[in-house]
Order: structure tokens, then C-alpha cells, then sequence
């Protein structure tokens, strides 16, 4: 069976980009019963050890899309994402909005973040998404010079709102669930606590409905795309 990822349903007008841009995924197509759960904002060494624990117990892989000015003081967490067989991305350096930036600013957050975690993992990600989710044209001209491949999201838990408690991010996160969901989480916020609550309740109520859990490029979703 071939898969093939969903295209996000607007595309901004492209002006001086000379290649082909880059494809916006905010969720992939597939036949099978099968979600992508990601974290953004990581890593944390209060935060990332749990939700690796987790994800461990559970038996999934998930995508984790990496803040580069987080490294250095979490650089184990880092690593042990890694080990653990988990997919990395790029999410910038310091977490800005890309509508105040220029072509050249966004490049330098990008550039700085994937070398930030090559210097750790002796990995260079190639997938991204971009902070807040916010597409610009300055963005999309980065990603196709760096021929990265960018991910948004179907479902946001809104894990990191203080507020919302285990209950609310669980219920949050089954809205619209269906085949081929990308479902936001994150790693480091300041409601980490109740996120990581809700976690093992969420992917056992997931599961409960018959899906499976897949990296946004295991074999299970990126056969023969070339991503």
C-alpha cells in the first residue's frame, strides 16, 4: 500500500522563490488505522524523562521537534530521545514569531537549530515545524533552500495551557481523531504537570479505538514519498 500525506488546505502567494516550495503536511492519508503523536518545545529534564518513560511503557514511537536553546542545558534528554528510537525536528532556536522575521533571521534560527542538535546527536533533522505553526513566505523560502519537509499538526491537545487540566487535554486530544492525525503535544511547558497526566490516558483511549502510533517518517507512513 502507498501512503501519501495530506496537503495543508492553503498555501500562502509565493513570490521570489525560485524552486518548487515546499509541501505544507498537516496530516498524512492512509487506509490503515494510524496517528502521529508529536512534543514540541523540548527537551527538559524535568519534562522529557516522564514522557520517555511513558512512551516506553506504551510501546510507541512519537516525533519530537526540538528547541534549540534547550539543548545545552538538556542535552541528555536529548540523547535519550534518540536512543529510545524516537524521530527529531526542528522547531527553531528561540521559539519566535516568523511574521517579525526576515528571510535571513529565519535562517539563522533554522541553521542554529539543526546544527545545535547535529553537535549532539551527529544528526542533521531535515523535518520542521515552524513555531506557533505560523507559515510566512520568508518560511517557505528557508525550508526549500534547506529542502526541509514541514509538519503542522490535525489535533492540538492545548496541553500547554494553564488551565486545562488531565481531563480537558485527554478530551482534547480525541476530537476529530481519525486515520492519519497528527496530534500536538509538548515536553516543556508550564503545565507540564497536568500534560503529562493526561499522556498515558490519551494513548491508552487511543488505542482503545483501534489505532496505532507511527513516527511522521517511519516506513509505515513514508513509503516510496521520498520525504
Amino acid at each position: 500500500m502507498k501512503v501519501f500525506f495530506s496537503i495543508l488546505s492553503f498555501l500562502l502567494p509565493l513570490t521570489g522563490i525560485k524552486e518548487k516550495p515546499r509541501t505544507i503536511y498537516n496530516h498524512f492519508v492512509t487506509d490503515k488505522m494510524q496517528v502521529a503523536l508529536t512534543f514540541d518545545d523540548g527537551p527538559s529534564n524535568e519534562s522529557t524523562p516522564k514522557v520517555l518513560e511513558i512512551l516506553k511503557e506504551k510501546n510507541i514511537k512519537a516525533t519530537f521537534f526540538i528547541l534549540g536553546e534547550n539543548i545545552k542545558k538538556n542535552s541528555e534528554q536529548l540523547k535519550n530521545i534518540v536512543k529510545d528510537g524516537h524521530q527529531i525536528g526542528l522547531h527553531s532556536y528561540t521559539h519566535p514569531n516568523f511574521h517579525q522575521l526576515s528571510a535571513k533571521e529565519i535562517r539563522d534560527e533554522l541553521k542554529k537549530n539543526q546544527e545545535e542538535i547535529a553537535s549532539y546527536i551527529n544528526f542533521k533533522p531535515t523535518i520542521v515545524r515552524p513555531p506557533y505553526g505560523i507559515i510566512t513566505n520568508n518560511f517557505l523560502s528557508v525550508a526549500t533552500e534547506m529542502n526541509l519537509t514541514i509538519f503542522t499538526w490535525t489535533i492540538d491537545t492545548l496541553d500547554w495551557k494553564s488551565g486545562n487540566n488531565c481531563d480537558c487535554i485527554v478530551s482534547n486530544g480525541l476530537k476529530k481523531l481519525n486515520k492519519g492525525s497528527i496530534i500536538l503535544m509538548h515536553d516543556k511547558s508550564k503545565n507540564h504537570l497536568n500534560s503529562i497526566k493526561a499522556l498515558p490516558r490519551l494513548i491508552d483511549k487511543i488505542k482503545e479505538l483501534g489505532y496505532e502510533f507511527v513516527t511522521l517518517k517511519s516506513e509505515k507512513v513514508n513509503q516510496n514519498e521520498g520525504l
